[in-house]
């Protein structure tokens, strides 16, 4: 397909084939795309210049077939493709062309975004070596490579791969059948979804109804078990009567409420004075205990805070002085070691302090770490150095200052609302498909999609189906609608 390039002229976009010298024209074929406009199939011009031979297409305001199933492919723009290519090729038999001069090319294959329908290339080429064409084949190649869009129910997908893998013999009149009755299965699928959902609905009330009298069955069960636990409590009323059990056991007030006698109150009694006496004997043993854990504290704070603020307490300090002199000793103290620097008059120990902080300050290394700045400041330069963390593509609209973000890898502009990613309305100079701007691999480029206007990079109006790469700060024109890129 090398021999295939565009050309622009005025507002139109055409696709040209360079005659090759070992080409024989079919003049019929020419004939009858020359004379005929046949739904489905491009138009086509022969010019001869010289010896020069070319074949002219005109694809202005359209997308390649590559394009147009790039991203989510919804039902209608599938059914309406395929509808539009299987409409071509009948009607190339209607003209006696034949099938086989179709390029069946993804790349050269166009499509109206407004109305779905695609327009064949035909190459009134006479070539002993033609293969046949493999319609089936070439179908079931777009269904495998599409991304169909998930909102959406995708039965139809299931139905068209099931047909292209179980027809032996691809048929283009049964194919269609499918597709016509797959654009109507919408409206009638609905009313039996609704009514499926009805039966379900009155399915759960009779089974509601079911289920409680077999519920009733455990719930017998369970009072069964229940007064086997119940007997329990009844032996101990049996054990009222004898007045030497209970004492033995406590007795508590509600027992005593419950079951007053003066038995029971005397047991009462003479149990509350047995529980006083034993709190009377229990009681001096542990206030001893606690007498001693607080000599204890209090001995151990007097040697470890002499220093802050005990000038009331003369006679701890010189004691507790001497031993720390001795830098070795306040060492060996581990909790102690705010005391050990202490002993040093009262001016020095405000400076010494200053130790233990350092001390935490080897806890704390990611504060050390910002003092020193070395790691850190790697870490920086490292989030600094990546641009692709902060690089965003984005689109500056002139005319209204909008800012409009390139957040795919293929990203439209237009007027066809249910096409193009960016959806330009005011402005009838802007084609419905004008251009895309393309990101891959950190490199950023437009491509005009044969618009009618054409679209132009500082000034320099670009060919049609072309990547041409932008950089920061370029100034891009659609027709007559200006824009700036950027980076950040």
């Amino acid at each position: 397909m090398s021999a295939f390039s565009y050309e622009s002229q005025g507002t139109n976009t055409y696709l040209v084939y360079q005659v090759q010298e070992d080409d024989v024209i079919d003049s019929m074929s020419l004939g009858m795309l020359s004379n005929n406009k046949i739904s489905g199939i491009a138009q086509t011009q022969f010019l001869q210049i010289d010896a020069a031979r070319f074949l002219k297409y005109n694809v202005s305001s359209k997308v390649s077939l590559r394009q147009f199933f790039s991203g989510s492919v919804n039902k209608k723009r599938l059914i309406g493709a395929f509808g539009s290519i299987i409409d071509g090729c009948l009607a190339a038999e209607d003209y006696m062309i034949d099938i086989s001069s179709l390029l069946f090319d993804m790349d050269h294959m166009y499509v109206d975004v407004s109305s779905n329908e695609v327009f064949l290339i035909c190459l009134p080429v006479c070539n002993t070596e033609k293969v046949p064409t493999d319609l089936g084949g070439f179908f079931k190649n777009i269904m495998f490579t599409t991304q169909f869009d998930q909102s959406e129910n995708c039965d139809h997908v299931a139905r068209i791969i099931n047909f292209l893998n179980g027809s032996p013999v691809f048929s283009l009149h049964d194919f269609k059948a499918l597709l016509s009755e797959i654009k109507t299965a919408p409206v009638a699928a609905q009313a039996p979804r609704s009514t499926a959902v009805q039966p379900t609905k009155t399915a759960v009330p009779v089974q509601t109804q079911e289920v409680p009298p077999q519920a009733a069955a455990p719930v017998a069960a369970k009072p069964i078990s229940i007064p086997k636990a119940e007997p329990a409590p009844a032996p101990a009323p049996a054990a009222e009567p004898t007045p030497v059990a209970p004492p033995e056991k406590k007795i508590s007030m509600m027992h005593l409420l419950m079951h007053y006698s003066k038995e029971n109150a005397a047991a009462y009694k003479a149990q509350k004075e047995a529980q006083k006496s034993a709190a009377s004997v229990a009681a001096p043993v542990k206030p001893g205990k606690k007498e001693k854990k607080e000599k204890e504290k209090k001995n151990q704070p007097v040697a470890s805070f002499a220093i802050p603020g005990q000038a009331a307490q003369p006679v701890s300090q010189p004691v507790v002085q001497p031993t720390p002199q001795a830098a070795p000793q306040p060492k060996v103290q581990a909790a102690p070691q705010s005391a050990s620097p202490a002993p040093t008059p009262s001016t020095p120990p405000v400076y010494v302090p200053a130790q233990t902080p350092q001390g935490q300050g080897r806890n704390f290394g990611e504060t050390v770490c910002l003092g020193g700045g070395a790691s850190l400041g790697t870490t920086v330069l490292c989030e600094a150095s990546s641009p692709e963390q902060t690089v965003k593509p984005y689109l500056i609209r002139a005319k209204n200052n909008e800012k409009i973000m390139l957040n795919k890898s293929n990203f439209r502009v237009g007027k066809e609302s249910s096409f193009v990613d960016y959806f330009i309305g005011d402005n009838p100079a802007v084609s419905r498909s004008h251009a895309c701007f393309i990101t891959r691999e950190g490199e950023f480029f437009v491509m005009d999609t044969n618009s009618t206007n054409h679209t132009y990079v500082n000034g320099e109006r670009l060919q049609s189906n072309t990547e041409f790469q932008i950089s920061h700060g370029d100034k891009i024109r659609l027709g007559n609608e200006e824009f700036e890129f950027k980076l950040y």
